[in-house]
């Protein structure tokens, strides 16, 4: 090689080390970017044009990311189940919150309800006792009332919050899609940042909605639901809907026009649902015994007595219609309202008798909600709601801790580390010099000869 030739192979060689420290200087740049991978520079060495040439030097094979499919798809898998248990622990949280404390909720307004009972069987024609019955009576009904609305507001919440989910899912399908669209065409050595978006956005999909993710060999992804409801083929995206409907409006998932709710069980939205279609109607569905079976049991003892005008007792509260809804349609009966000579305390037509009133306060401790106390079952549905709040809690947090593991993985492969951008740097910048000096000796060897031939 002549030595102009050398001067070219140098030059090229201070350009190329001059691009693997852009490449450094892109990854500092980018240390806290969420879902930016790694670069690395390729370089190779020009083959020599002869057997008398040492070689022409190096040049810039390729740029890459330093990504790991494998791990990818883990997260693809583990954050679904992750954010399904932070969804239910969230919604959860708002149902523990509407059961209050013990002993100032519904308990509460039990226990004053047959105490007022009680306090009536040991003066059973007393008027402020009789008031103080049916203030009570109101109070109870009121807070089974106020607890049944309580537990549908968080069923509502949930609704909405699965709404918004649908409406980002579609948000995310979309810009998927697009995505797909400008890996497609695009040269590869321009689609890095375009797949570092799409990694991202396919991890978040995947937390709101389980997904199985296929990569094709050209950099774009096809996703399809668990149960294979195409979500983006190619540039195309294929989006959900909420539908409300009736009884109660909470929306259904539909895909394509079919109901497709029974399919969806983790991920944000399955949790959401969950939490919707199961856990709160099977709290409220308790809290119904409860309601119905005091109801009941008042109302049957209470019609067996008298009232303080000798008249048969009629029915304390209004008779409900069955269970369900039992909580939120309690109320006292409209005769006895401002009408304490209604109640009925008396077992016999008799002045000063209290067999009823006794009776009734004895409720207390009589079981008459499967075969549970009132109190028994109000303490096992508030047990209900908190053990499942910690247990999604619990679940949440060790399905968080494998999360972050595997993205600490990841991150070993991809993620950038300063220490080792440091390295790195320090080596082109080292190579860059040595690079300049031959060029500078070279030149000068140049230099040199056509000083001689002068």
């Amino acid at each position: 090689m002549s030595l102009f030739g050398m001067l070219g192979t140098t030059s090229r060689a201070l350009d190329v080390q001059r691009f693997g420290l852009d490449v450094v200087g892109n990854n500092l740049a980018n240390v806290n970017t969420p879902g930016y991978t790694k670069r690395v520079a390729d370089f190779g060495a020009i083959p020599p044009p002869d057997r008398f040439s040492a070689g022409n030097g190096v040049e810039v094979l390729a740029v890459r990311s330093m990504r790991d499919r494998l791990y990818d798809q883990r997260l693809y898998d583990e954050s679904p189940l992750e954010q399904q248990q932070s969804a239910i622990a969230d919604t959860l949280g708002l149902a523990e919150v509407a059961l209050g404390k013990p002993g100032s909720s519904v308990d509460a307004s039990l226990a004053n309800f047959f105490d007022a009972f009680a306090e009536l069987a040991d003066a059973p024609s007393s008027s402020t006792a009789r008031q103080q019955v049916l203030s009570e009576g109101a109070s109870l009904a009121s807070a089974f009332n106020g607890m049944a609305t309580r537990l549908t507001d968080a069923a509502k919440a949930a609704d909405v919050r699965l709404r918004e989910d649908v409406q980002t899912i579609n948000e995310l399908t979309t810009r998927i899609a697009s995505l797909n669209k400008s890996i497609g065409t695009s040269p590869s050595s321009q689609t890095l940042h375009l797949r570092d978006q799409q990694v991202e956005a396919v991890k978040e999909l995947s937390g709101l909605l389980g997904t199985q993710v296929l990569e094709l060999g050209d950099g774009t992804m096809q996703i399809v639901t668990r149960s294979g409801r195409p979500l983006v083929i190619g540039e195309d995206a294929y989006p959900l809907a909420a539908v409300g409907g009736p009884p109660a409006g909470y929306a259904s998932i539909r895909a394509g026009g079919v109901d497709i709710t029974a399919e969806i069980t983790d991920g944000h939205l399955g949790g959401l649902l969950q939490v919707r279609d199961r856990d709160i109607p099977g709290y409220s569905a308790q809290l119904d015994e409860i309601a119905h079976a005091v109801a009941t049991e008042v109302n049957a003892l209470h019609a067996t007595g008298f009232d303080l005008t000798g008249a048969a007792g009629g029915t304390f509260f209004t008779p409900p219609t069955g269970v369900a809804g039992a909580a939120a349609a309690l109320r006292m009966d409209p005769a006895l309202l401002g009408n304490p000579s209604r109640l009925a305390a008396a077992g016999v037509a008799a002045p000063g008798d209290n067999a009823v009133a006794r009776k009734l306060a004895d409720l207390r401790d009589a079981s008459i909600v499967n075969g549970r106390t009132p109190d028994q079952a109000w303490t096992a549905l508030v047990y209900d709601v908190g053990s499942d709040v910690h247990r999604a809690e619990t679940d949440e947090a060790s399905r968080k801790e494998i999360v972050q593991q595997i993205e600490q993985l990841r991150d070993s492969v991809s993620g950038v580390s300063i220490d080792e951008e440091a390295a790195m740097m320090l080596r082109y910048q080292r190579a860059y010099e040595a690079n300049a000096r031959f060029f500078t000796v070279i030149d000068e060897t140049i230099t040199t000869l056509l000083s001689l031939k002068r």
